[in-house]
């Protein structure tokens, strides 16, 4: 599930993708970190991960039926569910 902060600064953590349920399709090397670097605090490289969301999870009942939507996201961005 992805965080429900709305942080001052920078994130490309989308406001729609907040407090969703997806599920990692893909994981990607570490990278820059946007967040921090944006704010001068350094690249501070954090995993990227492909999450695959369903549209209804993310767009509510009037979204597609069955159509999934890819969101690349920063580890930060991510909790575990249990």
């Amino acid at each position: 599930s992805t965080w429900n902060r709305h942080p001052q600064g920078h994130t490309r953590l989308p406001g729609y993708a907040r407090d969703r349920r997806g599920v990692i399709a893909e994981v990607h090397p570490a990278c820059v970190y946007p967040d921090t670097n944006a704010e001068g605090r350094g690249e501070s490289p954090e995993y990227l991960y492909t999450v695959a969301f369903d549209s209804r999870e993310l767009w509510g009942e009037e979204a597609e039926a069955g159509a999934t939507v890819y969101i690349d996201l920063f580890e930060p961005y991510l909790e575990v569910l249990e």
